[in-house]
């Protein structure tokens, strides 16, 4: 099975990385993430994207902030997992600007958590992970039926 990650429940720029790597095997479940860890990366991964550190990400910024994970962790990015990126930017930069603030960065990564923590204890487990990818799955699958039937 390739290594490929639904819009994580941890930071959404973090989802694309796995996306973008030319990987293996499956590997066992990842320990359960807390929110509070969730808004800890997200700030984290802004800053260090952030590098004129002026308080907004450029989606110059955040390609380059990805290649360098990727790049670290010995991928190739894909044409498929660049798509992904841009749709993730896209998806948290609303405005179409080509710009997303700390705040609004950090606020979808935690809406993203929020939304996969099914029993809202503020903690995601594998399986909550699994259970929300599929639930997104299946509204997607019904969301593109939809949009064919429309003439």
């Amino acid at each position: 099975m390739s290594k490929c990650w639904r819009l994580s429940p941890t930071v959404v720029a973090a989802a694309a990385v796995p996306l973008l790597l030319a990987v293996g095997a499956a590997r066992a479940d990842p320990p359960p993430v807390h929110r509070s860890d969730v808004e800890a990366r997200a700030i984290a991964m802004f800053d260090k994207a952030d590098v004129n550190h002026d308080g907004v990400m450029t989606r110059e910024e955040y390609h380059a902030a990805l290649a360098a994970i990727v790049k670290a962790k010995g991928g190739t990015p894909t044409a498929k997992g660049w798509a992904m990126v841009d749709a993730q930017f896209d998806a948290v930069d609303q405005a179409h600007s080509g710009r997303i603030p700390r705040a609004a960065f950090v606020a979808a990564a935690l809406a993203h958590t929020d939304g996969a923590d099914l029993n809202h204890d503020g903690t995601v487990t594998p399986d909550e992970a699994r259970k929300a990818a599929s639930i997104k799955r299946k509204m997607l699958k019904a969301q593109a039926k939809a949009a064919k039937a429309t003439p």
